[in-house]
């Protein structure tokens, strides 16, 4: 061995020691776990009641995000919602859509009530207090935003909001999205294969 190889045998162990010395000093970052939407949340259904995510223990629920001035995210969503349940027949007595609304503002008991009288039975219409809507979006993920066309009046605004559909199981847990522009067949064949 020559006095060049042992040199460098020594610098490199010097230099593996150095790093790993180095990496043991420095602070470990515990990984945030991913955090599934769902969650607790308090808001008036389309009949005045003050309701819980608890009311809604022991059914498939599915859950969507929107409001009634919507000119056809929602509309598309809800009558797509409304014609799985139809496909899942007697099956659909297990699960129950809720629709929470974004816009609490012009998104009244009464107007909620009136707005999904249109779609189907099973779907439940939810409002309240702005500040419980945003923590009930938060908590389910969703996102919205009030936006004002150019030249419209601020009373004439739009919200720009997710569109996906969330399937949450009887304890709350959440089990699949639906993506915007599903086919009924396919929502209705996706909620069947968690009834099984």
């Amino acid at each position: 061995m020559t006095a060049a190889s042992i040199l460098r045998r020594t610098l490199l162990g010097g230099l593996l020691a150095l790093l790993t010395t180095a990496a043991a000093a420095l602070p470990v970052q515990a990984e945030e776990p991913v955090r599934l939407p769902g969650g607790p949340f308090m808001l008036v259904d389309h009949n005045g009641k003050t309701v819980t995510d608890a009311d809604f223990r022991g059914r498939f629920l599915l859950v969507f995000f929107g409001y009634t001035f919507c000119p056809d995210i929602c509309p598309t969503a809800l009558s797509t919602v409304a014609d799985a349940f139809d496909l899942l027949g007697d099956e659909a007595e297990k699960v129950e859509a809720l629709f929470i609304s974004v816009d609490p503002a012009r998104d009244t008991v009464p107007v909620m009530h009136e707005y999904v009288a249109h779609f189907h039975p099973r779907i439940t219409g939810l409002t309240g207090p702005e500040p419980l809507i945003a923590d009930a979006a938060k908590k389910y993920k969703a996102r919205y935003k009030k936006v004002i066309p150019p030249g419209s009046k601020p009373d004439e605004y739009l919200i720009d909001h997710s569109a996906g559909v969330l399937l949450m199981g009887p304890k709350g847990e959440f089990l699949k999205k639906f993506l915007h522009g599903i086919k009924p067949e396919e929502m209705a064949e996706g909620i069947r294969s968690f009834l099984r």
